[in-house]
């Protein structure tokens, strides 16, 4: 199963909506992203499977992967991963 990650991506505050999805490029590592949650795990996961909240810091790292330019002072965006078959 080959996994794709996404950003959702939300109006800003608790009663936000959805806006939509922007993808990550496939060139983004596992262990990347495991270096910036890591410490936010309650379960250890190595695959990088769960979703992810992200804040202005994470954003700005993770900006290299995104074609979309982020604006975490307009959005909240969390790093989610969808299966796919190979």
């Amino acid at each position: 199963m080959k996994i794709i990650r996404l950003l959702e991506v939300w109006e800003k505050g608790m009663d936000g909506r959805f806006v939509g999805h922007l993808p990550v490029a496939s060139t983004v590592t596992t262990p990347f992203l495991l270096g910036l949650f890591a410490h936010e795990q309650d379960r250890p996961d190595p695959e990088m499977k769960l979703s992810y909240m992200l804040d202005a810091a994470r954003a700005e790292r993770l900006q290299p992967y995104v074609a979309e330019q982020l604006l975490p002072a307009r959005y909240d965006y969390i790093l989610t991963a969808h299966g796919v078959p190979d």
